[in-house]
């Protein structure tokens, strides 16, 4: 390899602790806020709420990792390192690996899970669905990759017992980051046919495309460390090997985190509107304009979701689910409550 030799002195491991503690803050607080929304206020929890807890856990393992990182070589040149810390060094690097997986897989399901149950185009809940299939099938490979990575299975961190171990190309790790590029786009887009269909003031309108906005964040996140991953065999410093190290890690933090704030902050409009309520009044525009309006519209949208029923009796048990819908999405004034309210229709 070309360049200077290695110097003890570099070391790029600076920004890693500020990041820990930015991305570990933030989805502590989305998922905080979120379950407060879902379990005090709404008094509704879904499976989707467990599947994020599970990956706000494992996103805030990946930040911790991280900084174990810094104690085994992270952030400097690997040549200086000693045996035994390049082994735990290699060690650790697998299992944060395992770990920023399982973080992305669950928040991803999460997400399929919320679209599958509150979406009412059929052709859009089956398309998650489907999603959320290949999704499984996919990150189930990348786990089964990451832990045949070489055969034997030590001989990813021991090439001195081991003289000619089978070991995954490049190839295989990269496919990783481009799994996770096009299962990321497609979350991000399945919704957006429908977005606009949605009966919400235009302020909560632009705030639900602010929201895939910041989703779309993390598609770039994923696609740049891509692009790290890739200029990896075009360096030819040992300087820009460790700085380059950094510098996933520091992505592999941002996605992961960013990524549950983002499936997060959909579901924590009841917790604002409950202490500043006048930010999520109606804008005045349109159909909705007013608390007469908006009330007239909930009239309609209730009227034509007991209709689709056909004929049922008065006491009919889901007369009283959809009123008590509409009463919950009326107070959480949820951005997507008639659909909500013809999904409970439909499903009877």
């Amino acid at each position: 390899m070309s360049g200077p030799g290695p110097d003890p002195n570099i070391y790029f491991g600076q920004p890693i602790v500020p990041v820990v503690v930015i991305t570990i803050v933030l989805s502590t607080l989305s998922v905080a806020l979120r379950f407060w929304s879902r379990a005090v206020i709404l008094r509704t929890l879904a499976l989707e709420d467990a599947f994020i807890f599970l990956a706000w856990l494992f996103a805030v393992a990946t930040s911790l990792c991280s900084i174990i990182a810094l104690k085994y070589g992270l952030g400097r040149q690997y040549a200086v390192l000693d045996d035994e810390t390049r082994t735990s060094n290699l060690k650790l690097g697998l299992a944060t690996n395992v770990i920023y997986i399982l973080s992305l897989f669950f928040v991803k399901t999460s997400i399929l899970c919320l679209y599958i149950r509150i979406l009412t185009y059929n052709n859009v809940r089956q398309a998650a669905k489907a999603l959320l299939v290949i999704v499984s099938i996919t990150h189930a490979w990348i786990l089964v990759s990451l832990f045949t990575g070489c055969i034997p299975f030590d001989a990813l961190w021991d090439k001195v017992k081991y003289k000619n171990p089978y070991c995954h190309p490049g190839s295989v790790y990269y496919s990783h980051s481009g799994i996770n590029i096009a299962t990321d786009f497609l979350i991000f887009l399945l919704p957006l046919a429908v977005l606009h269909r949605i009966h919400a003031p235009r302020k909560q309108k632009i705030a639900l495309y602010c929201v895939f906005l910041l989703a779309f964040c993390v598609c770039i996140i994923s696609t740049v460390r891509l692009i790290e991953f890739l200029s990896i065999r075009f360096i030819n410093t040992l300087s820009d090997m460790s700085r380059n190290a950094v510098v996933v890690a520091i992505l592999n933090m941002l996605e992961v985190n960013i990524a549950v704030v983002c499936a997060c902050i959909t579901t924590i409009k009841p917790v604002f509107a409950r202490f500043f309520p006048r930010l999520f009044a109606s804008d005045g525009s349109g159909s909705e304009s007013g608390s007469g309006g908006e009330s007239e519209a909930w009239s309609g949208e209730l009227e034509r979701a007991r209709a689709c029923r056909g004929r049922r009796g008065a006491d009919d048990p889901v007369d009283h689910d959809i009123g008590h819908t509409a009463a919950v999405l009326r107070k959480a004034e949820e951005p997507s409550r008639p659909e909500a309210i013809y999904d409970v229709c439909r499903r009877t």
